[in-house]
């Protein structure tokens, strides 16, 4: 009886308590959509915008290898759509140092060799050559020759990308010489979510940046060649932008890409036992473990380069190209 007497309940839980329940799941729901998926979404938008413009670039740089290859005088045009991002001709943004020694009994080095410097370290590491006589050509035609003292060269004129240094012993003996280039480089940025891409022509390669990563190489760097160490091929690229419509673009549109061979300088075939390598600037780590991996060359952390030495000697080759680049809206 007293069963009987008692209110029936259909409810599991009062109308408010479910209420209270619905919207807490609401919320949850919600701010995981917010935490998480549209920064995830929109991540996914960053990255696909990456990659279609890393696209276009590699048609680019696949285009700008061919004007490299064909000659003085080969032009291409090439298009590239940009949907976010700004795209910039950067003059002298990475520097190159070569240093080679072309017999086998002396390891040619030089350092301190950068833009505005006065004083260098020039000097046989095997010690076999105490005092070397060094004549540097300026890009104006000027020369300048001293003998180093203890490995102090100078004071000197300032050095300027393009100089060149040869170095001799005292009884006329050639030891070697060492080249200073400052690279030219095509480079697209992009910000977003996800963080910042950027991808650097220059030198016939592509370098990239993606975030959470360091730069590395899209395709092979400098060298180009069957990849046998005892042959090494240098491209060494600078861009003339000269009556360019645009030296930066914003995207989203479409531009068109001229490109034109102006020719250049061949250094030929020269017989080298050691050969020293300095980059400065974003492709430094990317070039060192290139060559690294690569091409057999060891890394010197306390200089700071990388260098290949041998008793066979290696033919090394450097070809000095001009492109002429107009880039603009299509």
């Amino acid at each position: 009886m007293k069963r009987q007497l008692l209110p029936r309940d259909e409810d599991g839980v009062s109308q408010i308590i479910g209420t209270i329940l619905i919207m807490v799941m609401m919320v949850t729901i919600v701010g995981t959509l917010m935490a998480w998926g549209i920064p995830q979404i929109q991540n996914n938008e960053a990255w696909a915008q990456y990659a279609t413009t890393r696209s276009n670039l590699l048609n680019l740089d696949a285009d700008m290898d061919q004007v490299l290859l064909q000659g003085e005088g080969a032009s291409r045009t090439s298009t590239v759509s940009l949907g976010s991002g700004s795209f910039t001709l950067k003059k002298a943004q990475e520097d190159l140092l070569l240093c080679w020694s072309t017999v086998s009994w002396a390891q040619l080095s030089a350092r301190n060799v950068e833009a505005g410097a006065t004083i260098l370290r020039v000097e046989d590491l095997t010690e076999t050559v105490a005092t070397l006589t060094v004549t540097i050509t300026y890009p104006n035609g000027t020369v300048w020759s001293g003998d180093t003292d203890g490995n102090r060269l100078g004071p000197l004129p300032p050095i300027v990308a393009g100089v060149t240094g040869t170095a001799t012993a005292a009884n006329g003996t050639a030891i070697g010489e060492f080249r200073y280039y400052m690279q030219d480089v095509l480079s697209y940025k992009y910000r977003s979510t996800a963080g910042q891409f950027q991808i650097r022509l220059f030198n016939g390669a592509v370098l990239s940046h993606e975030p959470g990563g360091g730069y590395y190489f899209e395709d092979r760097p400098l060298v180009r060649g069957s990849g046998n160490v005892d042959a090494l091929s240098i491209y060494l690229v600078s861009y003339n932008n000269s009556g360019s419509q645009m030296h930066s673009m914003t995207g989203p549109s479409n531009f068109d890409f001229s490109l034109r061979n102006q020719g250049g300088s061949d250094s030929g075939s020269i017989a080298v036992y050691s050969l020293r390598i300095v980059v400065d600037g974003d492709a430094q780590y990317a070039t060192y473990g290139f060559f690294q991996s690569q091409w057999g060359f060891s890394r010197d952390l306390q200089n700071d380069e990388v260098y290949l030495t041998q008793t066979t000697s290696l033919d090394l080759r450097l070809m000095e190209r001009t492109v002429h680049v107009s880039f603009g809206l299509r």
